[in-house]
């Protein structure tokens, strides 16, 4: 196992996609938030603004996602772990938990240097009290837990489809059906249950950080299941 992730490593850092989409989500943001007075906001205050538009941010990685999981199905690169006698489940694991680390990077790359910058600039805020460190920890803790789970469609898409176009294309139309829920009449009960959705209730202190993270593993871990149990079975081709 220590070889497998070794060598998702490698590749990530290796991988000029990862950086090109990591510098167009921060250029993507800077051009959502231009004109904006969100400089002269609190952090607290910049973190939830980031966190009400990252779905968008969500579908410019469902990108790196499909040419980098779609890509090493197509071009049958997914499967050299396997030439070297690992198993499945230790592949699929690896790729999943390297990948969801890399989309936690696309997804807040941006809002980390916003809500820095801003926290620098001008405190804070008082929605959670100074002495709340661990509260922030949290916080920080329960996103990272959430793009893990924004991480899992991705990798299931790819498992399934096993090319770039779906593995793109199914992610991004599944976003648009969520912005539907996120704003239908039902869309409190969807806040609480979609990992998009938590982010902002778990950033804005709606919900606790502690439910934002364990919806964010049962999601995660729901969704990888899914995909090493598709992958164990799956015709190798």
């Amino acid at each position: 196992m220590g070889k497998l992730f070794h060598t998702e490593w490698y590749k990530l850092f290796h991988e000029k996609i990862f950086w090109i989409i990591s510098v167009v989500t921060v250029l993507f943001n800077i051009l959502v938030f231009s004109g904006s007075s969100i400089l002269n906001q609190p952090g607290y205050f910049a973190l939830i603004e980031c966190m009400k538009k990252e779905i968008a941010t969500a579908m410019i990685a469902c990108i790196y996602g499909g040419i980098s999981l779609g890509g090493d199905f197509a071009g049958r690169t997914f499967y050299h772990g396997l030439m070297t006698g690992k198993s499945r489940s230790s592949v699929i694991i690896a790729k999943s938990i390297v990948f969801a680390l890399a989309t936690d990077v696309l997804l807040f790359l941006f809002p980390f240097l916003l809500t820095l910058t801003c926290t620098i600039r001008n405190g804070w805020g008082s929605a959670v009290p100074a002495e709340s460190t661990l509260h922030i920890v949290g916080i920080l803790a329960a996103l990272a837990l959430l793009g893990f789970a924004v991480s899992s469609v991705s990798l299931l898409a790819a498992v399934c489809f096993r090319d770039v176009g779906r593995t793109i294309g199914i992610p991004i139309a599944l976003y648009f059906v969520m912005i539907l829920l996120l704003n239908s009449p039902y869309s409190s009960a969807f806040f609480r249950i979609l990992p998009i959705g938590l982010m902002i209730l778990a950033a804005d202190g709606t919900v606790s950080p502690a439910y934002g993270a364990l919806l964010g593993v049962l999601w995660f871990a729901l969704l990888s299941a899914v995909s090493t149990l598709t992958f164990r079975r799956a015709e190798l081709r």
